[in-house]
């Protein structure tokens, strides 16, 4: 599938542009450029490599008891 990118829900994700927090979940594209996500704040497009290069991703946990 997305090579690096986990079968996961989502994603809490910090905008590099308005630094703002959002959770999303990855959109798939056909190229790794085009595989990331989009700021709901601001509009960015947020490369998936480019976020979790900067320390900008963090998974969702999967445990609802943590």
């Amino acid at each position: 599938m997305g090579g690096d990118i986990q079968q996961l829900t989502g994603f809490d994700v910090e905008c590099p542009h308005c630094h703002k927090p959002f959770t999303a979940s990855p959109i798939e594209g056909s190229a790794a450029r085009y595989r990331g996500f989009k700021c709901p704040h601001c509009k960015l497009f947020v490369p998936y490599q480019r976020a979790a290069d900067r320390d900008l991703l963090e998974p969702l946990s999967r445990d609802s008891d943590a």
